[in-house]
């Protein structure tokens, strides 16, 4: 039984006018076939306080390259009542290409997801292009929160990371943010912002 994980993105995000951090780490205790898995995340506006905090703890269990997870998500902020039903799956192709993709049920019933692909292109011993993409969905519309059913959101990212360590990095990159679907048109109809581009720096380790 082993402890193993940390936080792949502690990084700050520059924007016209948007400035923000971000956080996102996972944590595993277990074996290579079961696990338990903590997975958190955090960010805000920077200089400012922290405005999402959300924290997903997991049973997992892997088969081959792919690792099925089942367990609770809790939302501290914005919605510090929301308690989520979760189950996920993460995988990998060879060595380059890893994956994942969750499934989360409310108490009041809500079905939303999101799913992230990552691939590693080496350029030289130390340093590698990491391009990512992430969407987000869910089954029904929330009015209140501007959410749509479809498609919700998605993120496209760039980052050039060097390791310093075979346990440390740090990274710059360029991320694009842009609603999607029938919550784009609520964001618009609203005069909200539909989409950012910004600059980033970073760093991140393991244990």
């Amino acid at each position: 039984m082993t402890l193993s994980g940390g936080f792949d993105l502690i990084e700050m995000r520059m924007g016209k006018g948007d400035d923000a951090f971000l956080l996102d780490g996972t944590f595993s205790y277990g074996g290579a076939t079961d696990q338990v898995m903590l997975v958190t995340q955090g960010g805000g506006a920077l200089g400012g306080q922290i405005d999402e905090v959300q924290a997903r703890l997991f049973l997992g269990h892997t088969v081959g390259n792919t690792t099925w997870l089942a367990g609770v998500r809790k939302d501290f902020k914005p919605h510090p009542r929301d308690l989520h039903a979760a189950i996920g799956v993460q995988g990998t192709v060879g060595s380059r290409l890893s994956w994942e993709s969750y499934l989360f049920l409310s108490d009041d019933a809500q079905l939303t997801g999101e799913g992230q692909l990552i691939y590693q292109l080496p350029i030289t011993g130390r340093l590698y292009l990491e391009p990512r993409v992430a969407v987000g969905w869910s089954a029904q519309g929330v009015a209140g929160q501007g959410v749509a059913s479809g498609l919700t959101e998605g993120e496209g990212t760039f980052r050039l990371r060097y390791r310093l360590t075979p346990k440390i990095n740090i990274y710059t990159a360029v991320v694009h943010e842009r609603l999607l679907g029938g919550t784009r048109r609520l964001a618009r109809q609203s005069g909200d912002a539909l989409q950012s581009t910004m600059a980033v720096i970073g760093f991140g380790f393991s244990l």
